[in-house]
């Protein structure tokens, strides 16, 4: 009897996470178009925002930093929590110099993150370094996943492959958290990829619940993105 008993626990649980499962895989929703990124979805405004966005090197903390100069009125609202992650201390000093030092109204934490590759780097080179950018990055992601349960929240992502492991880790503890809210994350694809998405962006096309292309040919042979102009 007791045995019995085991089997239909697994068996209950085996089914909550795999209904779970499918209701955080993005691919599974159908989306129309809309007019406003930020505003339209996927957030629901109940108290101050906390926001966790990535700053890529060169042109990646470029877009990052007009993407959060361009919807500040919402990012970086009075109230709101920013967890600003990094991989490099330039891209961490440039969005002090031109976010932090200005804004005073929300709290800022900062995060160092391994790049998952480097340029040009070779195959084995890139799997050990993709590997230590992984087990690194748990801890800091179940910290802030942690921090930013049942509150308001925002995972913004641009540019390089280390989004696909920040990405794929509030997805895993949103998963094994029956109780935890949608991670809310909005990938928006380089403004460079004009005629197909970058390694990056055909990873989190898949992930992202939200995923913007720039250029609007992209919608064409990727239906679950959505244009809406350049944003950066």
């Amino acid at each position: 009897m007791n045995m019995e008993y085991l089997c239909v626990a697994l068996l209950l649980v085996y089914v909550a996470y795999t209904v779970r499962l499918i209701s955080i895989l993005p691919f599974f929703r159908s989306y129309t178009n809309g007019s406003d990124v930020l505003e339209s979805e996927p957030i629901e405004r109940k108290g101050p925002l906390h926001v966790f966005l990535f700053l890529g090197s060169g042109g990646h903390t470029g877009e990052m930093l007009r993407l959060v100069d361009n919807y500040k009125e919402m990012l970086l609202a009075k109230g709101n929590t920013v967890y600003v992650g990094y991989s490099d201390d330039k891209s961490r000093s440039q969005f002090i110099r031109q976010v932090t030092i200005e804004n005073r109204a929300c709290r800022f934490e900062y995060y160092q993150f391994k790049k998952a590759r480097e340029v040009n780097a070779g195959l084995l080179t890139s799997l050990a370094s993709v590997l230590q950018t992984i087990i690194k990055s748990l801890a800091i992601i179940f910290k802030v996943s942690r921090a930013m349960r049942g509150k308001p929240r925002l995972v913004l992502l641009n540019g390089p492959g280390t989004c696909c492991v920040i990405a794929a880790w509030f997805k895993v503890i949103e998963w094994l958290d029956l109780f935890q809210p949608c991670s809310n994350i909005v990938y928006v694809e380089s403004l460079a990829r004009i005629t197909s998405l970058s390694l990056t962006g055909r990873i989190l096309y898949w992930i992202a619940d939200l995923f913007i292309v720039q250029w609007e040919e992209l919608c064409l042979t990727h239906p679950r993105a959505r244009y809406y102009g350049l944003l950066v």
